[in-house]
């Protein structure tokens, strides 16, 4: 792999807008000119992070966390670098002309070897289902208006009766112990049996696409279970899979959403009316792995389960877990109580179209989902309706939201539920009090400390600040800021406007960086150069070198015996302070 010039990495990051690309992964909610989210990197509860649009960079006020677009991929996806700029090249449409060169993963052999038997029994059912013996089964899949596209595309397939799949993958040196780890076959007295015999086959496979095991639909109304799926292997564990996701991955995020249902044939529902970014979770019950997998696409969740009872319990138990691991979705409003499949049956393709896009709120479903489970007739009842409701409307961000909810909540049950104004305000004095001490110590008010902070500040603002510090002082007494006044001038030998986002990727300390960003977002910084200040802070700066100075010489002057020497101290000393004297004099502080 060629290596990509910085060049290239600065148009990648220059093309990149950091708002969009965060929002990919945290609900962002416009706060003046800048967006505020709950940060990812700590256990945040209130919105402590804000992403500055202006200068393409992000800041945690709380645990500090912060760096530009890059850098938020970087922490968020615990990748490198490298990897993190090709990403962002992804999101933002730049075409990268060298391919990213990752190690390959090393797959353990027993786990291939199980790959391989699905793949093989992949093959050979798909090719069954063009065979004369399958026409039936063809033909029942036209009248589902399932298209030879969308047979090819998931790789429906048929297999035969008779333990053909068996003797067919024993043909081909499968070794019997594979194919009954893969749940192909079960051995019986009879000796080793189809398990999927006579079914329809629907390959499932996991998140990087190993294919892992089956969802085989029966062909003929009978006793049997309509659907049975692989049973649990060392590739095959239901509540880390959800169905249909390493193809509804890029459609997801070219959609910019991805639709959750419950079973495969919901999936290819949503296939037939041309959506391709849905996908199922093989049954209601969301496990934390699959709610990990949602979230990794970084796009809202359109949960569109079952309308009958079972479904909207699933919803509900979806959501209370979602709410928790912040991810971002709404709920299809399906009043029909049917699945995707009879949507279209019932009302044709063009309804379950519409009904994706009409959806609901979190809080919307709750207040009709739960008047299902409370009796408001019953005071009890009532006012754990109201509680449940209330715990639920506190964790919106918006503002209005809330104010309109509770407003509704007290409509119906009498209860006022909003959170007085005591509480928020013991919250809001907290807050302050959590940012008024960071601001303290990071932002200082007074003195040589504030000095360098302005000095620093302005050298980000032009190179003309850059170059009169140069010129005039050249150096500062933290080392930190000294060494972050170094980058900035490295910065303007190449370039003659600062990009704080670029600059970023040129400093290697974390505490340099960290510095950076408090200065880019420092409360008192000027939007641009402004020499007068400058003047003074830079004047200041010396006041403290020339008192540094003269502290330096009354200590070394105790510890001298010999009078000429002391004397000679004593000279200089003097000299520094009709120096502080005359500048004093002129006005300086």
């Amino acid at each position: 792999m060629a290596r990509l010039s910085e060049q290239e990495i600065n148009q990648i990051r220059a093309k990149a807008d950091i708002v969009d690309v965060v929002g990919r992964y945290v609900p962002l909610t416009r706060k003046g000119r800048n967006y505020v989210a709950q940060c990812p990197f700590h256990d945040d509860h209130d919105p402590s992070m804000s992403v500055n649009a202006d200068k393409q960079i992000f800041k945690c006020f709380v645990c500090g966390t912060g760096g530009n677009v890059f850098g938020f991929i970087q922490k968020y996806e615990k990748i490198s670098f490298i990897e993190a700029v090709y990403k962002v090249a992804e999101y933002a449409g730049v075409p990268i002309e060298h391919s990213l060169a990752l190690p390959v993963k090393k797959i353990d052999p027993h786990l291939a070897a199980l790959y391989k038997a699905n793949q093989e029994t992949i093959e050979y059912t798909h090719y069954q289902l063009d065979t004369l013996d399958a026409r039936h089964v063809k033909e029942y899949l036209y009248k589902r208006n399932l298209t030879d596209a969308i047979i090819k595309t998931f790789a429906i397939g048929y297999n035969p009766e008779e333990d053909a799949l068996y003797r067919f993958l024993h043909a081909k040196k499968i070794p019997d112990s594979d194919i009954l780890a893969a749940g192909l076959a079960r051995m019986s007295s009879m000796g080793m049996k189809d398990v999927f015999a006579n079914r329809i086959m629907i390959p499932i496979h996991d998140a990087d696409g190993h294919p892992v095991g089956f969802t085989a639909r029966r062909i003929k109304e009978s006793d049997e279970a309509k659907y049975i799926n692989t049973t649990e292997t060392d590739v095959y564990k239901k509540g880390d899979l959800i169905f249909n996701y390493h193809r509804a991955k890029p459609e997801a995020r070219k959609a910019k959403k991805v639709f959750l249902v419950e079973g495969a044939m919901d999936v290819l529902a949503f296939e037939k009316v041309g959506l391709h970014n849905a996908l199922a979770t093989l049954g209601t019950a969301i496990t934390k792995t699959q709610l990990q997998l949602l979230k990794m696409l970084h796009v809202p969740i359109v949960v569109c389960y079952d309308g009958d009872m079972a479904g909207k319990n699933a919803t509900y138990k979806f959501g209370k877990m979602a709410v928790q691991e912040q991810i971002a979705f709404e709920i299809v409003d399906n009043r029909y109580g049917l699945d995707p499949d009879e949507i279209i049956d019932a009302y044709g393709k063009d309804e379950l179209i519409a009904l994706s896009s009409r959806t609901l709120s979190w809080i919307d479903f709750l207040f009709e989902y739960l008047l299902t489970r409370y009796n408001l007739d019953n005071y009890s009842q009532k006012k754990e309706f109201a509680m449940e409701m209330a715990d639920a409307i506190k964790h919106l961000q918006d503002d209005f939201e809330k104010e309109s909810y509770y407003i509704r909540l007290r409509e119906l049950t009498d209860f006022d539920m909003q959170e007085k104004n005591t509480a928020i305000n013991e919250r809001q004095i907290q807050k302050k009090e959590t940012f008024g001490k960071r601001s303290f110590l990071t932002f200082p008010k007074s003195g040589r400390s504030h000095a360098e902070y302005e000095i620093l500040s302005q050298m980000l603002s032009g190179i003309s600040a850059s170059n009169y510090y140069k010129e005039e002082l050249g150096f500062l007494k933290d080392d930190t800021c000294n060494k972050l006044a170094i980058y900035i001038i490295d910065y303007y030998r190449t370039h003659t406007l600062m990009e704080i986002a670029d600059l970023l990727d040129t400093i290697k300390e974390e505490t340099v960086k960290t510095l950076a960003l408090d200065i880019a977002d420092w409360e008192l910084a000027r939007e641009e150069v402004d020499m007068e200040v400058l003047k003074e802070a830079v004047e200041k700066v010396k006041d403290c070198f020339l008192d540094d100075k003269i502290q330096m010489l009354n200590e070394k002057i105790k510890t001298v015996n010999d009078p000429m020497e002391k004397a000679k101290l004593a000279g200089e000393k003097n000299q520094l302070i009709k120096e502080r004297g005359e500048r004093l004099c002129q006005g300086r502080k």
